[in-house]
């Protein structure tokens, strides 16, 4: 009963040792910066504030996370550069239908922000290619 009780134990903690995820993929998320001009973004989700990153010109900025066990996992942002404004919601259902290739270990997801608007891909291609999907102006 007790080596039951200890296989238990590290079954549930030896994730949490080495930042593993356990039941879902881990996610890695980059956002780039396709503008000529350097960016502000505030990342956040509704536990966690990655706080306001300037990104320069063809520079990104990346984060990887646990996915909850019920994907109801979100992440938000918030774009400044020169006089233009925008928030967009980088990870929800979203990120998952178009970034999900069923892996079971890590998931990629890629923002292209360029001047024209948002674009989302599953793989780390050059832009353009049919992979980048336009997502909003």
């Amino acid at each position: 009963m007790c080596s039951l009780l200890i296989c238990f134990i590290l079954t549930f903690s030896i994730p949490s040792i080495t930042n593993a995820c356990f039941f879902t993929p881990e996610w890695k998320l980059y956002i780039i910066n396709g503008t000529p001009d350097n960016i502000i973004m505030h990342i956040r989700s509704k536990d966690d504030d990655l706080g306001k990153h300037n990104v320069p010109s063809n520079g990104y900025y990346d984060w990887s996370f646990c996915d909850r066990f019920d994907g109801t996992t979100t992440f938000d942002a918030e774009f400044w550069w020169g006089q233009t404004y925008d928030c967009l919601e980088v990870f929800a259902k979203l990120a998952r239908r178009k970034c999900d290739r069923f892996g079971f270990r890590v998931e990629y997801c890629y923002w292209l922000l360029r001047p024209d608007g948002f674009y989302i891909s599953p793989l780390n291609v050059s832009f353009p290619d049919p992979l980048w999907a336009f997502i909003k102006p």
